[in-house]
């Protein structure tokens, strides 16, 4: 049945009043709002019942059945005896009996997923389009979610495009989990992102140019077989790190079981081709490539120059189709920008990520519409990439479809892709105004791996948000934080046996988006850093909250076997109240930002910026709970003395060139011996070297 665009809060109302539900995920099923059968675990529910009897059977087999016997916090996307009989038969079987073991594991495990969701909780951000679940099945896949009308005109939810929540029977409540029948079997596709894309008639155009550039054969790898997981001395499960960080908080670290690989197209249709540039064949669309990057990189006598020779990384074709492809696997709609806006004072910023591309040193800007200011173009929750409206610019950028024509899946085993509304170019355009700001990246961004392996973001439930992990918790309750081994992070180093950690995001923490990265032990952590747009001056900043059981590191920049140590040791004790910073000052005129005057925001901004200090970023905020992230009422960054923002370096920077940071610890034995990495800012001259009289760099 074709999907339609149905009012999300029009579904809200209409599915409150037919059947009131949950308000937000929980571990314990409120009774009052489910129809509930509180003597019975998921396992009995599904073998009580006669018309779940083969997808029943096909959970006993899989060993998966004792599983749901037990107490936890299950969802299960239920498939009726007509629904498996149907796959069935679609796949040429005469019954259950002709599925192997491992058939009936990958089938159960695409049905369950250890954290409740009530249809209530189902995040679709768009109501046209199609956004995913943000923890995956036990199949460790995403499934996705959109609306839909049932046959008897009723607004439901669609899950991986086919499979529709029984409107009369969605949110059983069962002492372990909640049930919600569908009328379909789930399929995950083990196709690869280039033949997920091949299926599309409608994106023939692109696709023949993926192959006509070799970038098809780039987008088959799937898992690092090389990357042996860390275990510990058992040889028999992972190793965990424990650690105490924060206000004495006990924390457990585990290593990555597996590195997967991932990719993310940004495609465009044959159709918007016709309609927006006259192109219908390769050749046309080959022309268009050199009429954009013709004018940057020359080339038309080289002999790399001509459609024939569109393999050569110099090729313009090449050029254009690597610009569109991403080295990282964006799981879905509502994952291009941080899920659920969280961290983000949408009144003062639109979400925005920086994403590398296949098109070497090449950035891409995505952004989330939320400030009606600059909603030019689009409305809200429209997501753009290369756009900057703002006071200076008017430029759209090009738009993300939040769903592919045609009900086609954008989700392969590998990879993800969108439609979008245009061709993206990497032009002057792109280089000189769009990119001549402040570039800001949560740390969980800047290194692909973290996205494509489902690390970033994850939590179980909102109600997790609003706890720490049990102490030294190795059965990862709530989510789970990460420790990087030396070589799992492309472009990282780590040494002299510390640690580089990933925490989970959760409420009350001073970070930006909610997550960050710690370095415990005697570390000593280099990473790459994302690439500059244009040759100029730039400061090099780190966001980080200071914390009293911090440590001291001496940081470095440069080049690959060129790092210079870069000012005094970063002290991440003090704060911006410490007497070296802005002292009692900032207690007795300065802790509201937003009371003082102009004058005196210019007064203070040159003092810190003497120092080599700003005020945390006003369009960060810390959540303290779930309604500060609702009606974005969270305490501004900008507003609190921890969080500050440090330039570890002002430099000279190329395009074209690999740049490193480097924190080496010189505090061992020091409260808990850590340093904080929140988010990155690399920014242009243009931004930071203001000197115009009351003219400022923009807070946010």
């Amino acid at each position: 049945m074709k999907r339609k665009a149905i009012n999300i809060w029009f579904l809200l109302a209409a599915l409150t009043l037919a059947l009131p539900m949950l308000t937000a995920c929980s571990d314990e099923p409120d009774s009052e709002n489910f129809r509930t059968f509180d003597d019975e675990m998921m396992s009995t529910y599904l073998q009580n019942r006669p018309q779940y009897s083969e997808f029943a059977e096909i959970v006993t087999r899989s060993g998966m059945m004792n599983l749901l016997s037990t107490y936890g916090s299950y969802t299960c996307f239920a498939p009726n005896n007509d629904a498996v009989d149907r796959y069935l038969a679609n796949h040429g079987l005469r019954s259950i009996d002709d599925l192997t073991d491992a058939d009936c594991d990958t089938i159960a495990r695409t049905h369950l997923l250890d954290v409740l969701y009530s249809t209530f909780d189902i995040p679709i951000e768009k109501a046209e389009g199609t956004s995913v679940l943000p923890q995956p099945n036990m199949n460790d896949r995403y499934l996705e979610v959109s609306l839909d009308e049932d046959t008897e005109g009723r607004q439901v939810i669609c899950i991986n495009g086919d499979a529709h929540i029984y409107f009369e029977l969605k949110d059983d409540s069962v002492v372990n989990g909640i049930v919600q029948p569908i009328d379909r079997v789930l399929e995950s596709s083990n196709r690869m992102l280039p033949d997920i894309i091949k299926m599309n008639p409608g994106v023939s155009i692109f696709y023949e140019a993926l192959q006509k550039t070799g970038l098809r054969d780039s987008l088959f790898r799937y898992k690092d077989e090389n990357y042996q997981q860390v275990m510990d001395n058992t040889g028999k499960q992972a190793f965990w790190k424990d650690y105490t960080t924060g206000d004495n908080i006990r924390e457990s670290a585990r290593s990555p079981k597996e590195k997967l690989i991932g990719y993310t197209a940004f495609v465009v249709s044959d159709s918007i081709l016709k309609a927006k540039y006259n192109i219908t064949t390769l050749e046309e669309l080959y022309q268009e490539a050199c009429r954009i990057y013709d004018p940057i990189f020359g080339g038309e006598s080289e002999d790399y120059h001509a459609l024939a020779n569109a393999t050569d990384r110099r090729n313009p074709l090449n050029r254009l189709i690597s610009y569109h492809l991403l080295n990282r696997n964006v799981h879905g709609y509502n994952l291009l920008t941080v899920i659920n806006d969280y961290g983000v004072r949408t009144n003062r910023i639109n979400p925005m990520e920086w994403y590398g591309t296949l098109l070497p040193y090449a950035m891409l800007k995505v952004e989330k519409l939320r400030m009606a200011a600059y909603m030019y173009g689009g409305s809200n929750g429209d997501i753009f990439l290369n756009r900057r409206v703002d006071d200076r610019y008017m430029i759209p950028g090009v738009k993300v479809l939040p769903d592919i024509p045609n009900g086609y899946s954008g989700n392969a085993m590998n990879g993800y892709y969108f439609c979008i509304d245009g061709l993206l170019k990497y032009d002057k355009e792109m280089t000189e105004e769009v990119m001549n700001c402040r570039m800001r990246m949560d740390m969980s961004t800047i290194f692909p791996e973290v996205m494509t392996n489902n690390m970033r973001m994850n939590y179980k439930s909102d109600a997790a948000l609003t706890q720490n992990d049990p102490a030294w918790d190795h059965e990862e309750t709530l989510g789970t934080n990460y420790f990087f081994p030396d070589g799992y992070l492309d472009g990282v180093t780590v040494g002299n046996n510390g640690y580089f950690i990933y925490r989970r995001p959760r409420l009350g923490f001073y970070s930006y988006c909610g997550d960050e990265f710690i370095c415990q032990d005697n570390f000593d952590v280099t990473f790459r850093i994302p690439p500059v747009p244009t040759e100029g001056d730039y400061q090099v900043r780190l966001g980080y909250a200071a914390m009293s059981i911090r440590g001291i590191a001496q940081v470095y920049f440069g080049t690959e076997g060129n790092l210079q140590p870069q000012g005094i040791p970063l002290d991440m004790r003090r704060d911006l109240s410490h007497e070296t910073i802005l002292g009692s000052t900032y207690w007795s005129a300065h802790a509201d930002y937003d009371k003082l005057t102009e004058e005196e925001k210019s007064e203070e901004l040159k003092e810190l910026k003497n120092k080599g200090f700003y005020r945390g970023c006003q369009g960060g905020q810390t959540n303290w709970n779930l309604d500060n992230i609702k009606n974005q009422s969270g305490t501004l960054m900008s507003n609190m003395a921890p969080t500050l923002r440090i330039v570890l370096c002002t430099v000279h920077m190329r395009p074209n060139e690999d740049y490193y940071l480097r924190f080496r610890c010189v505090s061992e034995g020091l409260g808990n011996n850590e340093i904080m990495l929140d988010y990155l800012e690399i920014v242009p001259k243009s931004v930071y070297g203001v000197t115009d009289e009351g003219v400022m760099e923009d807070p946010n």
